[in-house]
């Protein structure tokens, strides 16, 4: 017989932040996280220490926001009239990249739980080839959205936070621990519209030449969309945000689409005779 792992109801306002967490910030960002994990119901025991690190990561990003928000701006005029992006700006977007690539393994994505309820149904259930009631639990899915991050968002970042939450509301998947990509998220978009307030305001320039050489190139305020939107794009599809990833979402919850192995394992629980 499978054992079933304790519950963790309520442990996570008792746990201490790891040492290396020395910013009030980074330990709410901790205790946010596992919040969420916990709310969700899913075990998070053995990975205190990799949310630690994620919790420092967000801690960094924020940290190169707060300033870039102090700054004003993302752009300057180069000497040919083109744009000059800040340093601030440039580390900003690649924290926000180190954050995207943790968040399915820390369960922090609406896609990532999907698959997670489905392999602890059926890890939990004891005899695994005596698992019909697992066809019951499957498609069960709550519908939550997440609680706002602990962090100071720019006027900006707090409009679209609300859009948000407004179009993910009558979804009916648990957005409960995606908390953090939705707020990257609001980043991400808040970045792509600094690209275009300063094209709209130097009259559509894309291109600037160059006084040296006479050379013609795209100007950085135009070329990081590309980069910009690569990254809204990964964070849609890993929270049921397209129309393809929201149907992959719905198949997940159902057990109908995991993992190769696990597939063939659901298909041998239906197909089998009661």
């Amino acid at each position: 017989m499978g054992r079933e792992t304790a519950p963790v109801t309520g442990a996570a306002s008792k746990l201490k932040p790891p040492a290396f967490l020395k910013t009030r910030r980074g330990r709410e960002v901790w205790r946010y996280l596992l919040e969420a994990l916990e709310a969700a119901k899913l075990d998070y025991r053995s990975a205190l220490m990799s949310v630690a690190m994620l919790a420092d990561k967000v801690e960094v990003w924020r940290t190169h926001a707060d300033a870039l928000h102090k700054i004003g701006h993302r752009y300057e005029d180069d000497s040919n009239g083109g744009s000059l992006e800040l340093d601030e700006s440039r580390a900003e977007r690649r924290a926000r990249v180190e954050i995207l690539k943790d968040l399915d393994d820390a369960g922090l994505t609406t896609l990532a739980v999907a698959q997670i309820r489905v392999v602890d149904r059926l890890t939990n259930q004891g005899e695994l080839f005596s698992p019909f009631e697992l066809m019951n639990q499957i498609g069960e899915e709550s519908k939550r959205l997440p609680e706002a991050p602990p962090w100071t968002m720019r006027p900006a970042e707090k409009r679209i936070w609300k859009d948000l939450l407004k179009s993910l509301d009558t979804v009916g998947f648990d957005f409960s621990t995606a908390g953090l990509s939705l707020g990257l998220m609001c980043a991400a978009i808040t970045d792509w519209q600094d690209c275009k307030t300063w094209i709209d305001d130097h009259n559509g320039r894309v291109f600037a030449t160059s006084e040296d050489t006479g050379r013609t190139y795209e100007v950085s305020a135009s070329y990081n969309r590309s980069k910009i939107a690569s990254q809204l794009r990964v964070l849609f599809k890993k929270n049921g945000m397209t129309v393809a990833s929201c149907a992959k979402t719905k198949a997940i919850s159902k057990g109908r689409v995991i993992s190769e192995e696990l597939e063939e394992i659901l298909s041998f629980i239906q197909s089998r005779p009661v």
